[in-house]
């Protein structure tokens, strides 16, 4: 069990440097606001394939252990080609080998904790939280010691070979991928020949409008801490944000897994909450504005990962759940990066931030609305009762 929390702990820190300073790297390069946001767009492209296709893989032939480690080889190699690149497409193709397997990471652990706990929301996010641990943590340290230099590729690069290199010492020690237990209940329904419903269907549109508000954020909140604001405290405030998820995450799993709660209340939850965080970046652009919207990440995420996990898990059946978990990750959040990339650069560039962040903030109100507009949907019997 201390190798499974401890591959949660160092995957998330892995993103602790690439999530953050990936838009910092591609400015140090001299690319304008315009080609970042293509290239980031093309980043989240790749990160839609990879997934699918990785999950497709493990869904038919299993190895979940040789192919995170194969995953997290080749996303080290990218990693080295974009920090050393001198050209656009090298960038390019750096990006592509990066985004395509460090992005099927995600869905591959998520599935293996997941069988392992035959779909216990509770447990499932008392171990994805030390996913977050491990994000703050790594967050903090970087803010305490003004480390990596922003200005040089080489240094955040470095750091984030580093971790990886000790993610890759602890998949060496998983076990075999746990087998189905009798636990889980297939419920026979008109859709039983389908290895989903109808309500995974609409559940990853509404995420998808979810996340395309967050791209915002993903994407250009660095930038805007450092160009609009002059504040170069990165890493301290993406640790508050994560912070704020943890307890958020592990009272949702109880509450999800009691039935106290459904995870299309928490998708209202979080929807809501990201309008008033992008609202808050917007109209408050100072330190205090920041700060409110970091705390507002505890329900804008914390609520709505548990849920989405969950959800997954019910609206798919378990021969199909690295692949759910991966339409989850690349349909439900790549695609909507890739279009609020493209477009968000587009924005910043000719209207500036506050009229990216009010725009965004629509998308994640029509994603509360629709939970409602299809609710019955939303709570209809699942393919699997975990």
């Amino acid at each position: 069990m201390v190798i499974l929390y401890s591959s949660f702990f160092f995957m998330y820190s892995i993103y602790a440097i690439v999530n953050p300073f990936l838009q910092v790297m591609l400015r140090n390069k001299g690319y304008s606001y315009e080609i970042v946001g293509v290239l980031l767009s093309l980043f989240e492209i790749a990160g839609i394939a990879g997934p699918l296709l990785v999950a497709r893989h493990v869904d038919k032939r299993g190895n979940m252990k040789a192919v995170v480690l194969f995953c997290t080889v080749i996303a080290c190699m990218g990693m080295t080609v974009l920090m050393l690149s001198t050209s656009l497409l090298i960038t390019i193709v750096g990006l592509s080998l990066l985004a395509f397997f460090l992005r099927s990471l995600m869905p591959l652990l998520d599935s293996y904790a997941n069988n392992l706990f035959n779909g216990d929301s509770q447990k499932y996010t008392l171990i994805r939280s030390f996913g977050t641990v491990g994000f703050v943590f790594f967050s903090l340290l970087f803010a305490a010691t003004k480390q990596p230099d922003l200005s040089s590729n080489l240094s955040i690069g470095t750091f984030a070979l580093a971790i990886s290199g000790i993610f890759i010492l602890v998949v060496l020690g998983w076990k075999r991928e746990p087998k189905q237990r009798g636990a889980s209940i297939q419920i026979e329904t008109p859709q039983a020949g389908h290895w989903f419903d109808r309500a995974f269907v609409v559940g990853i549109f509404i995420i998808a409008l979810n996340r395309i508000s967050m791209s915002s954020v993903s994407s250009f909140f660095s930038l805007y801490l450092v160009e609009e604001l002059k504040i170069n405290a990165i890493s301290l405030l993406n640790a508050l944000a994560a912070g704020s998820e943890f307890g958020a995450m592990i009272i949702a799993g109880i509450l999800i897994q009691r039935k106290k709660v459904l995870p299309v209340h928490m998708f209202i939850a979080s929807g809501v909450a990201m309008m008033l965080r992008l609202i808050l970046y917007a109209m408050v652009p100072s330190i205090t504005g920041v700060l409110a919207g970091q705390l507002l990440h505890s329900i804008g995420y914390g609520f709505f990962h548990p849920a989405a996990i969950f959800f997954v898990a019910r609206r798919v059946r378990r021969s199909h759940r690295t692949l759910g978990m991966s339409i989850y990750i690349s349909l439900g959040t790549g695609l909507p990066a890739v279009l609020g990339s493209s477009l968000g650069g587009l924005i910043v560039e000719s209207f500036g931030y506050r009229t990216l962040f009010l725009s965004y903030s629509f998308f994640a109100l029509a994603s509360a609305l629709l939970c409602f507009v299809f609710y019955r949907t939303m709570t209809t019997s699942p393919l699997e009762e975990v």
